[in-house]
């Protein structure tokens, strides 16, 4: 034994020697654990990039041949309609009181390819519902590790409302006291508030490389407001509450004014028509289904009208008011100059299509499926098929769409939709030029387009703020 513990050791010397102890081998061959900087010591992925084990996703060198290719990506609506949001192409364009947002996840931190597969989820649009916070830092630059950093080189922060799941195991852990009988009541009052405020490195979203900023017009005065309200709700936290204080709640609060969740109200609607839609195929089959057993001669028509007044309408009315709704948001952003006149018919002819092609193939579909059902008699499978279709019909708009738009019609083109901004043009132009004078290997930004200066207009860094 005592032979064994001796060789251990000086396998372990030997090893550090060799690579250093900062080496993440040697570490693990050293015996050495280290805690994180999360709760309860829990390594998170901002402690894996400071230990440089490995990179973030926004620490990708870019060739200028990339960049020639290179088309920022289009503004996107939100969820409700009203809200305009952009894909962030260089995390340094992210400033102090900007409200941002990543596709959900509610397995961070478990995989980082998991996280990585949930963020090119989210760009495609096939993930509906985002998590939100507000960054409290400028970010100046993003060192050699792919850390977004401040001027004074400290780690970027914002404001939230969060936590993953290592971080709840060992919460429910400590609660627990280490007992398996007090794990149930442990778990009971952590479900009751299962997320804390706290202030969070950005660097901890290294592995969700697609994060999403709204457009609007925010003056240095409304910075100062939104991180000074940030800062005081870190202090005097609220109970996390999914449904009536989550993170939408607070971010929308803190940089709007309005305590509002459009993501819970996205979601009640889709399931009140969800509720609609087995109304109407209840008295389609109660109605229609007991006739037809009795072998009528004619169709029974109240049965048809009670399913397309429950089933069809609603999804025709949701079609047609969402587009409406979308109309007069991007007018109003347009006359506001926080988009482009490109920007404005290419999300006009975005949902237009989403119309057509969701709304009335949706419609369509539902339209014509008691035929299918009494034809083929599979009343589950066309009942299932009516409670999801719309949402089945807009996942596929959203991937084809993005699936002609990235593989198509900017390699090809290098446009959008085949609409083009000449100042787009020019700005990728002039970052090209850039980086063609200086090694690509620079990870500190220099110049306009990457370093904020303090005399910016407040209109024109809203307006920049536009990468999807």
């Amino acid at each position: 034994f005592g032979g064994t513990a001796l060789r251990g050791s000086v396998a372990r010397l030997l090893a550090m020697a060799k690579h250093g102890l900062d080496s993440p081998i040697n570490e693990k061959a050293a015996g050495i654990v280290r805690k994180g900087s999360g709760y309860g010591g829990v390594w998170t992925a901002k402690d894996d990039f400071e230990s440089r084990r490995r990179r973030t996703k926004w620490c990708q060198p870019e060739s200028v041949a990339h960049l020639k290719r290179k088309v920022e990506p289009p503004p996107r609506l939100y969820v409700d309609n009203r809200t305009i949001i952009r894909e962030v192409v260089n995390v340094c364009d992210l400033q102090r009181g900007d409200h941002c947002m990543i596709a959900i996840n509610l397995v961070r931190c478990v995989s980082p390819t998991l996280d990585y597969l949930v963020s090119i989820l989210g760009s495609l649009e096939v993930i509906y519902f985002y998590h939100h916070f507000i960054m409290v830092d400028d970010v100046a630059y993003v060192d050699e590790q792919g850390i977004p950093r401040t001027e004074s080189g400290g780690l970027a922060e914002l404001v939230e409302y969060a936590n993953t799941v290592p971080e709840a195991l060992m919460e429910v852990r400590i609660q627990s006291l280490g007992s398996w009988r007090r794990w149930p009541m442990a778990a009971a009052r952590f479900l009751l508030d299962k997320s804390r405020c706290q202030r969070s490195a950005l660097a901890d979203y290294g592995d969700t490389k697609h994060l999403y900023r709204v457009v609007e017009h925010v003056t240095s005065e409304d910075r100062q407001r939104i991180v000074e309200q940030a800062f005081h709700l870190v202090n005097n936290p609220k109970t996390y509450n999914v449904l009536w204080n989550n993170c939408e709640h607070v971010t929308n609060h803190i940089s709007r004014g309005h305590f509002t969740s459009p993501s819970m109200h996205f979601g009640v609607w889709g399931i009140c028509r969800a509720v609609l839609c087995m109304l109407g195929l209840v008295c389609l089959h109660a109605l229609g289904g007991a006739c037809y057993d009795r072998f009528c001669v004619s169709r029974p028509l109240s049965a048809l009208i009670v399913y397309h007044l429950f089933a069809t309408l609603p999804v025709i009315l949701q079609a047609l008011i969402s587009f409406a709704m979308v109309s007069h948001t991007v007018w109003k952003q347009r006359a506001q100059a926080l988009i482009s006149h490109d920007d404005c018919y290419h999300l006009i002819g975005k949902e237009f299509g989403r119309l057509v092609v969701v709304g009335g193939g949706a419609a369509t579909a539902i339209f014509f499926m008691p035929e299918m059902a009494w034809r083929s008699r599979q009343y589950v499978l066309t009942g299932a098929l009516v409670l999801v279709v719309y949402l089945m019909s807009d996942v596929i708009y959203n991937f084809l769409a993005h699936a002609v738009m990235r593989g198509v019609l900017i390699p090809v083109w290098g446009k959008v939709w085949l609409i083009g901004s000449e100042d787009r043009v020019n700005l990728v132009m002039e970052e090209v030029a850039d980086k063609s004078e200086e090694p690509v290997e620079k990870k500190r930004p220099r110049g306009p387009r990457h370093r904020r200066g303090k005399g910016k207009p407040a209109h024109r860094v809203a307006t920049d703020a536009a990468p999807m």
